[in-house]
């Protein structure tokens, strides 16, 4: 990651993610998956008080869950074309950044949320470049209560958001139901991290007799750079048929 843009990063998490930096676990619970913060919570702990798209667990595995988020999500995506998953993840968050930041019609400032999503769709070859679509999920709108169950925030709405000035930034919506194997690790992710659990992830379900999509993958940050500790990184894979 070149210095420039890693410190831009750095002090754009840190100014938006820097009120919850107390709200992660200090034991390694990273790991875990679907757990609440509190009985009331009304998002699972790494999501941190920020707003998250909802999904169901339709079920658990050794060391992963299958996940349901439903048709309809919204985010605001950028696709950045290249060799390096590190410097591409770094370009498209601060397009995305500089968006909610006021790069926008309205000029208006857009909340964070969480996770930060990277579809990552592999070039052929070992030095083709890949496509990685980073996203932030748009959030709901203010008047909502925030008190709405995880399990019901599908019911709530996300906000109109102006259009950027940035042709490189775009709204896009999930088509239909994702369904995706889900595995969370600890610890700051980067390129090797992410190759190698998404390998881990896919021998467990192989070992399950499941078979994975071998086209594409996700990974998901729920954590600024500046949370040492209790960090929780997720590598999303998805069925065969999907």
């Amino acid at each position: 990651m070149r210095a420039g843009v890693a410190s831009a990063v750095l002090v754009a998490w840190l100014a938006v993610l820097a009120p919850s930096l107390a709200l992660a676990p200090a034991d390694g619970a990273s790991a875990a998956l679907g757990a609440s913060e509190t009985a009331s919570s009304a998002s699972p702990w790494f999501c941190h008080g920020l707003d998250c798209p909802p999904f169901a667990v339709e079920r658990r595995g050794d060391g992963y869950e299958t996940r349901v988020y439903p048709a309809g999500l919204r985010w605001t995506s950028t696709t950045v074309t290249g060799v390096s998953y590190d410097d591409a993840v770094s370009t498209g968050f601060m397009r995305l950044f500089r968006y909610i930041s006021g790069a926008n019609e309205a000029e208006e400032k857009i909340p964070m949320t969480a996770p930060v999503r990277v579809a990552v769709a592999p070039g052929d070859g070992t030095f083709c470049d890949s496509n990685f679509t980073v996203s932030f999920f748009v959030p709901f709108q203010e008047e909502e209560a925030q008190d709405v169950p995880f399990e019901h925030t599908e019911s709530k709405t996300q906000r109109n958001l102006p259009k950027p000035t940035d042709p490189d930034v775009f709204e896009s919506a999930d088509a239909k139901e994702t369904r995706v194997f889900v595995g969370a690790f600890g610890g700051y992710a980067d390129a090797k991290a992410l190759r190698d659990e998404a390998a881990a992830l896919a021998s467990r379900l192989e070992q399950d007799g499941v078979e994975v999509a071998a086209s594409a993958y996700f990974y998901a940050g729920y954590d600024s750079p500046f949370r040492p500790i209790g960090r929780h990184n997720e590598v999303w894979l998805k069925p065969e048929e999907e």
